[in-house]
């Protein structure tokens, strides 16, 4: 089967060639009796030959047949790494609790446990808002955190409001708890004795 293939496949070529160099010069008549000729020849050169002549032809065809390649690049996609949302959590306060007390006033009812870095982690970071006023919107109300544990203030706890005579709500700076699960509370204190109220407050923590 493969022979007659490569027969045909070099009657073709030959026959081809022959056409257009008769019909370029010479008569129809002698085409017909040339192309006749030639694959009589051509036929007898191929029986000829035989294997030789399968290989000549194998080799031109791979030679001459184009296989197309494809480079197809692998490209890695690395995601972002995803941050996680901040959470906030709220710790609330109750009051109102009132004192004429030029010193730290301890204000029943507001004790809390709080352990800090374990609940929330190294990475959280917390702040207090109080509401605050003094009788007659004259003189200045304090109000802090007290380690009831540890028994010390608050780092960064401290806050204040001046001639508000009315609850005014303020906020303190970064808190710095110590480690552990520590009680607290708030504390108050009037500047010159007058009344001071802390009328309510929470801690607000971000982790």
């Amino acid at each position: 089967m493969k022979t007659l293939v490569y027969i045909n496949f070099i009657l073709t070529l030959v026959l081809i060639g022959v056409v257009v160099w008769l019909f370029t010069f010479n008569k129809p008549k002698e085409i017909v009796t040339q192309i006749r000729q030639d694959a009589t020849d051509s036929i007898q050169y191929i029986d000829k030959c035989g294997e030789d002549c399968k290989k000549q032809i194998e080799e031109i065809i791979a030679k001459n047949t184009v296989t197309p390649t494809e480079t197809v690049k692998t490209i890695t996609i690395t995601p972002a790494p995803v941050k996680a949302k901040a959470q906030t959590a709220y710790i609330p306060i109750g009051g109102p609790i009132t004192t004429t007390s030029s010193d730290w006033y301890d204000a029943p009812g507001t004790e809390f446990y709080l352990d800090y870095n374990n609940d929330y982690g190294k990475t959280a970071y917390a702040d207090w808002q109080a509401f605050l006023k003094v009788a007659d919107g004259n003189g200045i109300a304090y109000a802090r955190l007290y380690d009831i544990t540890n028994k010390i203030g608050v780092n960064g706890s401290e806050v204040s409001v001046t001639n508000k005579g009315d609850l005014t709500q303020v906020i303190s700076g970064r808190l710095n708890f110590w480690s552990g699960n520590n009680q607290y509370r708030v504390q108050i204190k009037s500047l010159n004795k007058f009344e001071v109220t802390f009328g309510s407050g929470r801690i607000k923590i971000i982790y």
